[in-house]
């Protein structure tokens, strides 16, 4: 095999999804398995839809997912620029070659877009005089790869094999703008990259046999394609797409369209470890055969062959990928854990509450095998890190004084032994106010804003003696 050099070349208009993050990933571990070249480039020719913030975005989310680009835009490299927009004098040549070869040739379109473009409609016997004339005019035009003479063309796809193709499509290689399109531009900068393995989405096999006309009318030698599957959604009705927005997240991490300021949650921002995300993504269309699932990236790296990318399409499993993340949350150290706890609190600014790492470490053991993810941890015990937000459906005022009680237990309570308070306050739960709450559930709701939580004895032992007597005292002034 010749030296193995690939790329991944993605488009800034906006998050990357879960069909192309996989495209870099199979790309990534297919290079390193082989020690050849991971390259990112970034294809910005469509200026119309560019995004500001995405191609960062894009390089934000491969670091991420632990994919090392070796050659880019953020990165020296023997064979830049990196982005296409940075290329248009390296397309200029490229494209007089075709014209003066007849393998192109100016199109003069009243209408933008048309499908199925059929030249024999257009003189194309005009002279160069003629050409030379109308474009010195002012009149718009478009030049267009033109159809080759035979029918029949065969060609080759790793996955599928032999494709014979007996029609084409003119497309349009460089837009009136003076830009190059897709179909001109990625062929060009992959010979001229040296890529040996071109893999990428199955929605770009319709652009294929043009990539492979244009190989043939440069003479250059085709290198290997291998177009994935696509990933479907949950129900399996289409595919999985940046445009359709689910009700689970779709981007690695997470994106704000500044033009509607609407805000998307990535995997990242929803508590997912990025060796989670990884290993659950490389099995939507890959499998290695027998029954183990969980892989690192360097077990990925060593194990992975592009033999074994499935040909049909991956329905995406939400819950598979939680159970992936509960794998790796098991996997963790308390150490490991009280530290992504404490940066999740930092995160959320309501770390006030100070408490011990012996006590923080108490919570964890609780709630460890209940959660999946460190988001769990704090959602679900939020009571210990800030005061509630006390709810109008709790509100208590007939014999609220009987709950003053409570105060002069925690104020008489010089040790503070949990088993003494606990033996006095089970003595005033003999009496419901209201017939509704106990003096139990009406210190629960002042302590934690609901009748749900951990061991009411277990959560004073926690926020203290002075933090117990804040939200009481908070609670009976709120019913008062």
């Amino acid at each position: 095999m010749k030296k193995v050099r690939v790329r991944f070349a993605p488009s800034p208009t906006g998050p990357l999804h879960l069909g192309s993050i996989r495209t870099a990933l199979y790309n990534f571990l297919f290079a390193k398995k082989n020690k050849g070249k991971f390259i990112l480039r970034i294809e910005d020719t469509d200026r119309s839809r560019y995004k500001s913030g995405a191609e960062n975005y894009i390089i934000k989310s491969l670091k991420w997912c632990g994919l090392t680009v070796d050659e880019g835009p953020a990165m020296k490299g023997n064979y830049g620029p990196y982005r296409q927009s940075e290329r248009y004098e390296i397309y200029k040549k490229y494209i007089k070659y075709l014209l003066a070869n007849d393998f192109a040739y100016y199109a003069f379109e009243k209408k933008k877009k048309k499908r199925n473009y059929n030249r024999k409609k257009l003189d194309l016997n005009i002279s160069n005089e003629k050409t030379f004339k109308k474009i010195i005019n002012g009149i718009v035009f478009v030049i267009r790869f033109k159809i080759p003479k035979f029918f029949g063309l065969k060609i080759k796809d790793f996955l599928r094999g032999k494709i014979i193709i007996n029609s084409l499509d003119e497309k349009i290689i460089l837009k009136s703008d003076g830009t190059p399109t897709y179909h001109l531009a990625n062929v060009i900068d992959d010979h001229l990259m040296k890529i040996s393995h071109v893999i990428k989405g199955e929605e770009w096999l319709s652009s294929f046999p043009i990539n492979i006309c244009l190989y043939k009318y440069f003479y250059w030698i085709t290198p290997i394609f291998l177009h994935l599957p696509l990933i479907l959604n949950p129900l399996g009705q289409g595919k999985i797409s940046k445009r359709k927005i689910l009700k689970f997240p779709i981007f690695p991490l997470g994106w704000k369209d500044k033009k509607t300021s609407q805000k998307y949650k990535g995997y990242r921002e929803s508590g997912y470890f990025p060796e989670a995300f990884i290993n659950m993504l490389v099995f939507l269309g890959w499998n290695p055969g027998g029954t183990k699932e969980i892989f690192s990236l360097k077990n990925l790296i060593s194990i992975f062959k592009i033999e074994d990318i499935n040909i049909s399409s991956a329905k995406f499993n939400f819950k598979k990928a939680e159970w992936f993340n509960c794998k790796y949350f098991k996997k963790k150290t308390y150490k490991e854990i009280l530290f992504l706890l404490k940066k999740e609190l930092k995160k959320r600014n309501i770390f006030y509450i100070k408490i011990k790492n012996i006590l923080l470490l108490k919570i964890i053991n609780f709630l460890i095998k209940k959660c999946s993810f460190i988001n769990e941890i704090i959602n679900q015990t939020i009571y210990f890190f800030k005061s509630p937000d006390l709810n109008e459906k709790f509100f208590v005022k007939k014999n609220i004084k009987r709950f003053h009680s409570l105060i002069w237990i925690f104020l008489n309570e010089k040790k503070f032994n949990i088993l003494n308070i606990k033996t006095l306050i089970q003595k005033l739960d003999l009496y419901k106010i209201q017939k509704r709450y106990s003096i139990m559930q009406l210190l629960r709701i002042s302590l934690v804003g609901s009748l749900k939580g951990l061991d009411l004895f277990f959560i004073i032992s926690i926020i203290g003696k002075k933090e117990s007597l804040k939200r009481i005292i908070k609670f009976i002034n709120y019913c008062l």
